[in-house]
């Protein structure tokens, strides 16, 4: 009984994608960040979607500069601060999808626990059936270099975005996941201020 209900459970957990986007930072906790004033896009046709979906790309970037400028930092055309490139990768996943269906009534004659023993019990029929289903999940990475050392100082990466038909959906998808890059964004900055 107890590894029939464990297989349930688990059945259950598996037919639920876990669509939470897991969002990371990692930046270089030396750089003074503080001096950044300018930016300009570094061209990355491999791992971006501009060639394959340019609508698309023209949403992220848009997205991405939005949070940028925020702060005040401006894009220029030539001698940067920073360069900023973004990159996409996505993978197919499988969902398993159960469904259960019977009928079952409380009260009737029947053994007791273990095969023995008379005694009220109760009786229950019912079929399960588990189909298999793919989704596909994509990540988005960005990153910023230093313009003149040419060297990596941030990383933020959001995983487990749901990939969807719908352009207005996924770019929600987005902007979600880039907003929450910039809030544990600004959650490192300040505890690095605070030295805490």
């Amino acid at each position: 009984m107890k590894s029939r209900l464990l297989l349930v459970l688990i059945l259950i957990l598996a037919s639920t994608p876990a669509f939470a986007v897991k969002v990371f930072i990692d930046h270089d906790t030396k750089y003074d960040f503080a001096s950044i004033k300018t930016f300009a896009w570094a061209p990355t046709p491999d791992t971006s979607v501009e060639a394959s979906n340019p609508l698309m790309h023209s949403r992220i970037v848009n997205a991405i500069e939005h949070y940028i400028t925020m702060g005040g930092t401006r894009e220029v055309t030539e001698n940067p601060d920073v360069y900023v490139t973004y990159h996409t990768d996505s993978k197919e996943e499988m969902q398993l999808n159960t469904s259960s269906y019977g009928y079952g009534y409380p009260g009737g004659w029947g053994w007791g626990g273990y095969g023995y023993g008379a005694g009220w019990g109760g009786a229950s029929m019912g079929a399960s059936t588990t189909s298999v289903s793919t989704y596909e999940v994509g990540t988005l990475i960005i990153d910023v270099w230093d313009a003149d050392a040419k060297e990596l100082i941030w990383r933020g990466t959001a995983t487990n975005i749901y990939i969807s038909a719908n352009p207005d959906k996924m770019m929600k998808k987005i902007d979600k996941a880039l907003a929450k890059i910039v809030k544990k964004g600004q959650k490192l900055e300040l505890k690095n201020q605070t030295g805490g």
